[in-house]
């Protein structure tokens, strides 16, 4: 029953994710004369309402500077009857696309796409920060779960040890992986070990909170919290702007989307989020232990109080 229920939520929270993906409120950015501005605006407001939300600049460098600090993930520039679009390739393909399509539609033809921060040439489909962080998030909760199992009754004072031990080594593991050897992960490798390396505690320490909390029912709550929202709304497939409502604001909060901002914005981004993403892992992971050891001091004045 309760595999049946975690595949259950899987596929429910996946597909009304992602089976019809539409933009909310995505920034989109022109370059163009007011009146040229406001038709363009115009014409993608009337495709798809609340689809986008527009910003305008004065130059052509002031949209690419814009692009490339990752504030909009494209900007439509009209050069007198032509218009290209200046867009971000590691945003990930499937954006782009959607941009494009967008901005085909608003100019009543195709428009040319320069690519302004393209991909690394081991991340061909921009997926290889996500993959990334689905795997560590799954590992932080098998090492929570089997660390449980093993030692319910661990000191938190060791049980912080191992689990810094885990992913320190989480950390470098992925780091030598996705950027030492193919590539994939462009920001530095101390960065890279950091970023994966605080999700993987953030990751154990939550699960392991859940499963004190929860007693019995903690290992499918936390595996429907970490791995099914967590991931599906970490930003990682689609930016957060094409989630569904009711999703949009886990993609600001949850420890996966946290890494992701960070990884990609070290990546390819000149640092944009990283800072941010750091301090919402940093917080899981601070909130979490803190959660733990009043568990832990709770249980040890009961044991006082109880004992003859």
């Amino acid at each position: 029953m309760t595999a049946l229920t975690i595949g259950t939520v899987f596929v429910a929270v996946y597909l009304a994710a992602f089976h019809a993906p539409t933009a909310r409120h995505q920034p989109f950015g022109i370059v163009a004369s007011a009146p040229v501005a406001a038709r363009t605006e115009l014409a993608l407001s009337d495709a798809q309402p609340d689809a986008y939300t527009f910003h305008r600049y004065p130059s052509t460098a002031a949209a690419r500077e814009a692009i490339t600090h990752d504030q909009v993930p494209a900007a439509l520039v009209a050069h007198g009857h032509e218009m290209v679009l200046l867009a971000a390739g590691a945003q990930g393909p499937s954006t782009i696309s959607t941009l494009d399509a967008a901005a085909s539609r608003a100019a009543g033809h195709p428009v040319q796409i320069e690519d302004v921060v393209p991909l690394a040439s081991g991340d061909a489909r921009g997926l290889s920060v996500f993959y990334a962080s689905f795997g560590v998030v799954l590992a932080g909760f098998l090492f929570a779960v089997a660390s449980y199992q093993i030692a319910p009754r661990l000191a938190l004072a060791a049980r912080v040890a191992s689990m810094t031990v885990f992913a320190a080594a989480s950390g470098i593991m992925v780091a030598l992986i996705g950027h030492q050897a193919l590539g994939a992960l462009p920001a530095s490798f101390t960065t890279v070990a950091a970023v994966v390396g605080l999700l993987a505690m953030a990751t154990a320490t939550a699960a392991g909170v859940l499963m004190r909390l929860c007693g019995p029912v903690g290992m499918p709550v936390a595996s429907v919290v970490l791995l099914i929202f967590g991931n599906a709304t970490s930003g990682g497939i689609l930016p957060p702007s094409f989630l569904p409502p009711w999703l949009f604001p886990l993609s600001q909060i949850m420890p996966p989307a946290a890494a992701v901002r960070a990884l990609r914005g070290a990546s390819y981004f000149h640092g944009a989020h990283s800072a941010g993403g750091l301090v919402v892992l940093a917080s899981w992971t601070l909130g979490c232990l803190a959660i733990q050891y009043a568990l832990d001091f709770r249980a040890s004045r009961r044991l006082v109080t109880a004992a003859p």
